[in-house]
């Protein structure tokens, strides 16, 4: 009689915490992306920007 109760399922649980962290994962992922994106079109923008003032003051 002592130890027959059954385990808790927990297994709700546990593919609730997977979907969590895989969405999370893939949030901070996009995150990644956009700002590398981002990042690189205002390097673009600034070296156009320094090449537009070379042009000015080499005149």
């Amino acid at each position: 009689m002592l130890f027959q109760t059954a385990t808790a399922n927990t297994s709700g649980y546990m593919i609730a915490g997977f979907v969590i962290a895989f969405v999370v994962m893939g949030l901070y992922a996009a995150s990644l992306y956009l700002r590398s994106r981002n990042l690189q079109r205002d390097r673009e923008i600034l070296e156009e920007l320094d090449a537009a003032q070379r042009k000015t003051v080499t005149k």
